[in-house]
């Protein structure tokens, strides 16, 4: 039954298929990717040989392995997916997606890949691109080719990235709406992996970012250091050339842009998955600059474990910080965000999160669900640097009044068939200093419903 596939389709981070790739991942059926989002031609490869091993999988595993089944089907020269999705949140807003994607085959090495999503709800996404009538919203969400080689691939054009191995975001580079513009390129050797990119977040004020990462693959175990840098106003050449050191190429050129570093590691073993990351957006190793008596350390780490027990139970903790004057930068176009969003953590900086997960799993589909989040936000802003705020280099954390957050939210997800998805949650979220106000608590009920239908 094993396939020859060579497509570039990617499938979208809102997609309940991500959940079960998770759950193939933690139970060693599946490899561990470093950079999202996932590419279906790799995916139901590993699927596909995976029915060699039927008498070493159990029922869950057979009903995980089923709902790619629709996916096998479809034809290697031209492949579509056509899915419809919808969501309601608190019974107050209503939002409908339909989903078109394409992908196809040049040659032996040369594919391309392009993906399109139509929205329309009860509320216009003011983040997202120009309404038509204020009914509908069509994000382009990728457009690109791919040319791969035995052991190297290049995309080009436009392709979402999830530079890490969280789930929902990372610390470097999480997801965008519509996805990043520009290049990707990956080298994976027998023991070491590489990877580059590089991207244009904003055409009219010539703003860029690129990453690379050179890491350790030792299947069960993973190692790696990434930079990435952000600038602007001009397009720095030396900066494309992911062979150099970003940080010694803005050195010797005497710029003062956007510089992160960080460090990543993973190891998996009996289904279990641990991850961690470290990113160090500035560290003082010499005296502060000239006119300040102090100058801070801007750090920040996310680190995961998820495990499954007994066959049954699915465990998931995930604890984020994000010290003050992460992100920030003295120069506004270097701040590291886009959208006025921030381009790493997506609560930006000034704040911690702790995320536990938990599921009783089985193998007829309808699988108990419950998310327990605390959060804490300061007053600090990714806009504010310290350089401008000007008070102490380390404040408390958080800073100032913190806004507490607190989600319990029990549900269902609902693995109908390999076709239809939903998800049923109800729950409440509590509130302290609520906006950073003194005192102001506030209560609310939760209630968020989803459905999935797949073409």
């Amino acid at each position: 039954m094993l396939l020859f596939i060579l497509l570039s389709m990617t499938i979208s981070f809102d997609s309940p298929l991500n959940k079960t790739i998770d759950y193939l991942q933690i139970r060693g059926l599946a490899s561990i990717q470093t950079i999202k989002p996932f590419e279906i031609d790799n995916i139901i490869s590993e699927v596909d040989t995976l029915f060699f091993l039927e008498e070493k999988l159990n029922q869950i595993d057979k009903k995980f392995i089923s709902l790619f089944g629709p996916f096998f089907a479809k034809s290697n020269d031209f492949y579509t997916i056509f899915d419809v999705s919808g969501e309601n949140q608190n019974l107050e807003y209503f939002y409908a997606n339909l989903d078109l994607q394409f992908s196809g085959r040049i040659s032996n090495n040369i594919s391309f890949a392009q993906g399109i999503r139509f929205r329309t709800g009860s509320k216009i996404d003011s983040a997202g691109p120009k309404p038509w009538k204020d009914v509908f919203q069509v994000y382009l969400n990728e457009g690109f080719f791919k040319i791969t080689s035995k052991n190297a691939g290049l995309i080009l054009g436009r392709h979402n990235l999830l530079l890490g191995f969280g789930d929902e975001y990372s610390l470097l580079l999480s997801p965008a709406k519509e996805g990043y513009d520009g290049f990707l390129f990956l080298y994976n050797g027998r023991y070491y992996e590489f990877y580059s990119t590089f991207s244009v977040l904003d055409v009219k004020y010539l703003r860029f970012i690129s990453t690379h990462r050179i890491g350790l693959n030792l299947n069960n175990f993973r190692l790696g250091f990434s930079e990435a840098i952000l600038w602007a106003n001009e397009l720095e050449p030396l900066y494309l050339n992911f062979f150099l050191p970003y940080y010694l190429s803005q050195w010797g050129m005497d710029r003062n842009d956007n510089i992160m570093w960080c460090f990543d590691g993973s190891i998996h073993f009996l289904n279990t998955f641990i991850f961690g990351e470290f990113l160090i957006d500035d560290y003082q190793f010499s005296e502060p600059p000239l006119g300040f008596t102090e100058y801070p350390h801007k750090l920040a780490f996310q680190c995961g474990l998820k495990k499954i027990i007994l066959e049954k139970f699915y465990f998931k903790l995930n604890y984020t910080f994000v010290d003050k004057w992460v992100y920030t930068h003295p120069i506004n176009a270097n701040i590291y965000e886009r959208d006025s969003a921030s381009l790493g953590f997506p609560l930006g900086n000034d704040v911690d999160d702790l995320i536990l997960t938990l599921k009783f799993l089985n193998n007829v589909g309808i699988i108990p669900v419950l998310k327990l989040e605390s959060t804490r936000k300061g007053e600090g802003s990714i806009f504010l640097p310290y350089e401008i705020e000007r008070g102490p280099a380390y404040p408390e954390f958080p800073s100032g009044i913190v806004e507490k957050k607190f989600v319990v939210l029990p549900g269902v997800e609902l693995y109908l068939s390999p076709h239809f998805y939903v998800t049923i949650e109800a729950g409440r979220e509590f509130y302290k200093n609520f906006e950073h106000h003194s005192g102001f608590n506030k209560q609310r009920n939760l209630f968020n419903t989803r459905f999935w239908l797949l073409f």
